[in-house]
């Protein structure tokens, strides 16, 4: 189970998230990767990817999923527009409290997951993460 899309419920709604495991089956520590303004796509894939396969089981979730759906930003192209008119209405849907409201159901989420060694979690963010 190297990659898994799934949907993890908040008290806000159903957060879509990657969930990553190493290639090999077992038991591993648990990281929560969280994204920059620049939300999911597959850069940060690769990135939670090279993360899980140091021996993590690693949770990618979308902070804007309170914005509902939205295509895969392209940084490149974002930066050479209107930037805040791009990621401001997606920056608005969350913020420290929404995310720390988030966090209680991610950890929730890997607390019940067979494949996470632990309690134990760590947390990596960019940016606005």
């Amino acid at each position: 189970m190297p990659s898994l899309q799934i949907s993890i419920p908040t008290r806000h709604g159903r957060c879509p998230a990657h969930l990553l495991t190493p290639a090999v089956e077992g038991r591993w520590p648990a990281v929560i990767f969280y994204a920059d303004a620049g939300g999911i796509r597959s850069a940060l894939v690769e990135l939670a990817q090279r993360l899980a396969d140091a021996g993590h089981v690693v949770l990618l979730p979308d902070l804007f999923y309170r914005y509902g759906p939205y295509g895969p930003l392209v940084p490149k192209e974002v930066f050479q527009g209107d930037v805040m008119a791009i990621l401001g209405p997606l920056m608005a849907t969350t913020g420290n409290d929404k995310a720390a409201q988030d966090t209680e159901s991610f950890l929730a989420y890997l607390d019940q997951s067979e494949a996470v060694e632990g309690r134990k979690v760590g947390a990596v963010g960019f940016c606005m993460g």
